[in-house]
């Protein structure tokens, strides 16, 4: 790179839902400054806390710069520096091994979004050339939501902010976007400004509920029924749109039998809401022309995940809300995934082997037989902090005979590899980031060399297939030419640096033209595809949370408090959870209401033991009277190597009823006073 000062214009990939738009200032070779970008439709120049840290990220001390050795036993530190050639080496002769002894299939490769992109796809050519490997499907954040919205109105897609102020009603579902989408909030709070309210929709008081006009909090996993409810009124008082309904929805006989027996008065009794709160909410959706509702990822991290978007979807269906300006129903944009997997050349088909969901990533791992899973290659990744019940993720890496990690830190999971490469940052290579809600395709731009001998992926497995006498021309491919090979028509990378690529301009209305790709061209509310292929009810039937008091008593008199682990506004995801700078300031406290507290005689800043039949952590706990009763809160992300424990060592890892996506949220635990703090 330049030894003088420039200006780079890129994108954080996974700074959080949004990504961030960024103007990176380098001079002699390092970064000096991150800004955002004024002249950019969507963001507006707003970035996130997380993009403001990326300097003290990058150059952190606990950064990785080359290869290391496990010395020690599994989770400690006890690492020796190496040479490429040795971690080469030892890569090499376990993907030999493997093959040889058993069946390529016995090698598992684990990948992450933490830096998502065409650069990042050549761990599967490399084991493509060794005949197959074990990998998994579904996802851990939004699966569920995506394959309910794309049941429901056959694409996804997110209105532009733009609309915001032509709404006069916006509910913000699930989603705070004060935390984890800033550039969102600045539109939403813009709309505010000018007289359109804001209704949150959420267990919790967060941020965004603070701001809001209005707040509405039903027990945890009862959005699904309390969606219903309200749907229930519509049509009792005949508050619904009856021409859209009758020309653009599907099932809506079904729906309306369905709706009949989801009355507010139950729904005080399941979702613990006032049936007086779910008649003036229904009221007001319904006479707010229009109304736009912003679905998050929190509503569909329990077991009735679908089913609970497609009750949301359904409701702004029926009050005449969807394919109007201002009004709708978003969840996810999939507008600029228009670029192709790159075109690897292999001598044949590999054998790819789905051992299972993600979310179930220990216990898949663990049961694999016909080969069983002896070594395992993870990158962009930290299953040991990011995936449900960790004891069974740590038990599964420690048994392999050997494990690969690829990561800028030491994490968790990198803790307990045989052998940990040191990772390029998302400012050390060129890559394109499609945006999951502005439907915007960037440009990431290389702004800086990486430090000390870290190398990027595609030099990774590179040296590892010369190794094993694998052809490694495909490896060598200009960077440029590659990402030009898989944009559509008219794209390259040279028109992106110009500007980046927008699908629909500002006054595109999704659904405006009444068009929906579902196989009856309209809105779905009853969907054969979902019984079909989830085995759910083809109807949004409410069914109460695996982990709840209607969905298990017995356990529920065992472990009386609902945990949520929401977004931690220190850290995104585990990422920065080995920076000492970072992890100095941050917050690790269990947050509880005061008369949770009261009941088990706990006091402020008490340690506390929260725990279940799967594990236990011991952390602070904080009364909060933001947190709804029955409900505990602990902050995601947590290190059991820098907090000291992992959420998801009580967490499940069943899957959301469609999507094969966490329930992170569907969990029951019990809090006590640690040991240490009891009075003797």
């Amino acid at each position: 790179m330049s030894d003088g000062r420039e200006s780079f214009l890129t994108i954080s990939p996974r700074a959080g839902f949004g990504g961030d738009v960024l103007r990176v200032t380098v001079e002699a070779g390092r970064i000096i400054s991150i800004e955002g970008d004024a002249k950019d439709r969507f963001s507006r120049g707003h970035i996130s806390q997380f993009a403001q840290r990326y300097i003290e990220r990058i150059y952190s001390k606990e950064r990785l710069t080359t290869p290391l050795r496990r010395t020690g036993d599994p989770g400690s530190t006890d690492f020796e520096p190496i040479s490429w050639d040795d971690a080469l080496d030892e890569i090499a002769n376990a993907i030999s091994e493997v093959a040889a002894e058993r069946d390529p299939r016995a090698m598992c490769y684990y990948t992450g979004t933490g830096h998502d992109g065409i650069m990042t796809q050549f761990g599967s050519l490399l084991l493509g050339f060794t005949g197959g490997y074990s990998t998994f499907y579904g996802d851990l954040c939004s699966s569920a939501g995506q394959e309910a919205m794309r049941l429901t109105f056959g694409a996804l897609e997110c209105h532009p902010p733009e609309h915001y102020t032509d709404s006069k009603l916006i509910i913000i579902w699930g989603k705070n976007p004060a935390v984890t989408h800033p550039q969102q909030w600045a539109h939403l709070r813009d709309a505010q400004k000018t007289g359109v309210k804001l209704l949150c929709i959420d267990p919790i008081r967060t941020k965004t509920a603070q701001a809001c006009d209005e707040h509405i909090a039903p027990r945890p996993g009862t959005d699904g029924f309390f969606a219903n409810a309200v749907a229930h009124v519509l049509l009792e008082h005949k508050l619904h749109d009856a021409k859209f309904v009758a020309k653009h929805v599907h099932g809506f006989e079904d729906y309306h039998w369905l709706i009949r027996n989801c009355s507010p008065r139950k729904a005080e009794e399941i979702c613990g809401l006032s049936e007086q709160t779910i008649e003036a909410f229904a009221r007001q959706f319904a006479a707010s022309k229009p109304a736009h509702v912003i679905l998050g990822f929190g509503a569909q991290r329990y077991r009735n995940g679908g089913q609970t978007v497609r009750a949301v979807a359904a409701l702004a269906t029926i009050a005449g809300h969807v394919g109007v300006r201002g009004g709708g129903c978003d969840y996810f944009h999939q507008g600029a995934f228009l670029t192709r997997p790159f075109p690897f050349q292999m001598p044949a088909p590999p054998r790819i082997r789905q051992l299972g969901p993600r979310s179930r990533f220990g216990r898949v791992v663990l049961s694999a037989k016909d080969p069983p899973v002896l070594a395992a290659i993870v990158e962009r990744a930290n299953p040991m902090a990011q995936t449900p019940f960790a004891s069974a993720v740590h038990y599964a890496l420690t048994r392999l005979q050997f494990v690969c990690v690829i990561d800028q830190f030491l994490t968790d999971t990198a803790r307990r590899a045989h052998i940990v490469l040191p990772a390029k940052s998302m400012f050390e290579e060129t890559d394109v980031v499609p945006g999951p809600w502005d439907g915007v395709l960037r440009l990431k731009i290389q702004c800086i060399d990486s430090p000390g001998e870290v190398r990027t992926e595609r030099e990774i497995y590179r040296g590892v297939a010369e190794r094993l006498g694998y052809p490694t021309e495909q490896f060598e491919i200009d960077r440029v030419e590659m990402i030009d090979r898989v944009l559509p028509p008219g794209l390259s990378v040279n028109r992106l640096k110009k500007q980046a690529f927008t699908r629909h301009k500002a006054d595109h209305v999704p659904f405006g033209d009444h068009r929906f790709g579902t196989p009856s061209g309209k809105i779905e509310l009853r969907s054969e595809s979902a019984e079909i292929s989830w085995r759910v009810d083809a109807l949004p039937f409410y069914a109460p949370p695996r982990e709840s008091e209607q969905g298990d008593p017995a356990r529920f008199k065992r472990f009386p408090l609902q945990l949520i682990t929401p977004k931690a506004d220190d850290r995104f995801l585990s990422q920065w959870a080995q920076d000492e700078s970072i992890t100095s300031r941050a917050r690790t406290a269990a947050r509880i209401h005061p008369k949770e507290a009261k009941r088990r005689n706990l006091a402020d800043r008490t340690t506390v033991r929260v725990f279940n039949d799967r594990g236990e952590v011991t952390c602070p706990l904080e009364i909060d009277e933001h947190v709804r009763e029955g409900v505990l809160v602990i902050p995601q992300g947590r290190s059991i190597s820098t907090d000291g424990f992992s959420v998801n060592v009580l967490t499940h890892d069943d899957m959301t009823d469609m999507g094969y996506g966490a329930i992170f949220f569907d969990c029951l635990v019990e809090v006590e006073r640690a040991s240490k703090d009891k009075s003797p």
